[in-house]
């Protein structure tokens, strides 16, 4: 991004008031201010914008422009870290008043919200180098412990990066990861990345997040409609796998189909196997059961090993479930059934988990 030599003079200005030596490097590691200031290796870690990265000598902070810009001062000077922050934010704030230049994040966040289209998000791409073609996928994370530092702060510290992947900050709470789906064999591996973090988190920060992880799109323009995947897989994974943490968006369409039935017909249906006359034979030890025997694909012995119980233990079970209520859950069509009607009880009494 080129900034006029005028407008740089004024930033050396502002830092040769300053008692710590600050610079302004490019992505290179090339010094933009002061002018004859010495060139230097960066750090091979992608640095998230607005986040402030530390060597055994000196604090970088990254801008949040594209292509980036980087403040970096010694690490053992007094007040280094709060001096980079406010330096943060008054060349960003220098950047939009002056020259009408809006933040790398604000046009992410911007297309995430739909708030762009056409040739204004065309435009707006092109000032930034954002492509408008590439496979992405967004990954959003919520932490809702944020009263002292916020989610963006946390993960911006713990996610790691590829040089085209973004990190923007949705809110307080909420973070989303544009992940460059180049080399990503699908889902598959955006949990497996999910879990990574997921780890990491709470080894380092003891915090745990919920992650939804929306479909893979080829432009920029969609890639809203994946955060809107993302976002509604949080919601239903939290009714449908409270206990979970992790929720795919692609591996929750019959869940998302329950949720579209009417409340008055969820309840209805569920009532014709869950009623009174099955509250005992559906107590927690034989839910337990079948949701295991599920789990294992209808597999009899699995189950049992599972369960520790003894295979004839799980016969006289199910048994026990055909007799009452007509359906052997060994068959297939029987088991998916129950499996709708049990689900079915989650769509009309829980609701939505907010979302930030």
């Amino acid at each position: 991004m080129y900034i006029e030599k005028r407008y740089m003079k004024r930033i050396e200005k502002i830092f040769e008031m300053l008692s710590t030596p600050v610079r302004l490097m490019d992505a290179q590691g090339i010094c933009l201010v002061p002018e004859n200031g010495e060139n230097e290796a960066l750090p091979s870690v992608v640095m998230a914008a607005g986040i402030t990265h530390k060597t055994e000598t000196t604090l970088y902070r990254a801008l949040d422009l594209n292509p980036q810009m980087i403040l970096a001062t010694n690490a053992d000077a007094p007040g280094a870290e709060n001096l980079l922050i406010v330096a943060d934010a008054m060349l960003m704030s220098m950047f939009k008043s002056s020259l009408s230049i809006a933040s790398h994040s604000d046009v992410y966040r911007r297309a995430l919200k739909q708030e762009l289209s056409g040739s204004d998000l065309a435009s707006r791409a092109s000032e930034h180098q954002i492509p408008l073609e590439m496979d992405r996928s967004i990954m959003l994370f919520q932490i809702e412990n944020t009263e002292k530092v916020s989610a963006y702060s946390i993960l911006g510290e713990l996610i790691p990066l590829t040089e085209t992947d973004t990190l923007v900050e949705m809110n307080r709470h909420v973070v989303a990861l544009i992940k460059d789906m180049n080399g990503i064999d699908g889902p598959e591996d955006l949990y497996q990345f999910a879990q990574a973090v997921q780890e990491t988190l709470m080894e380092e920060a003891v915090q745990t997040a919920v992650i939804g992880i929306g479909e893979n799109k080829p432009t920029l323009a969609l890639l809203g409609e994946s955060y809107q995947e993302a976002r509604r897989a949080m919601e239903v994974g939290h009714i449908f796998t409270p206990d979970g943490s992790i929720h795919v968006f692609r591996d929750l369409l019959l869940e998302r189909f329950l949720m579209n039935v009417p409340r008055e017909e969820s309840m209805h249906y569920h009532a014709l196997l869950f009623n009174r006359k099955t509250a005992k034979l559906f107590n927690e030890e034989m839910l337990q059961t079948i949701e295991m025997f599920f789990r294992k694909d209808l597999n009899l012995s699995d189950t049992s090993r599972q369960l520790y119980i003894h295979r004839n233990t799980l016969v006289y079970r199910l048994d026990k479930v055909q007799r009452l209520t007509g359906l052997d859950l060994r068959r297939f069509d029987n088991a998916v059934t129950f499996k709708i009607l049990y689900e079915l009880k989650k769509c009309g009494q829980e609701k939505p988990k907010q979302i930030y």
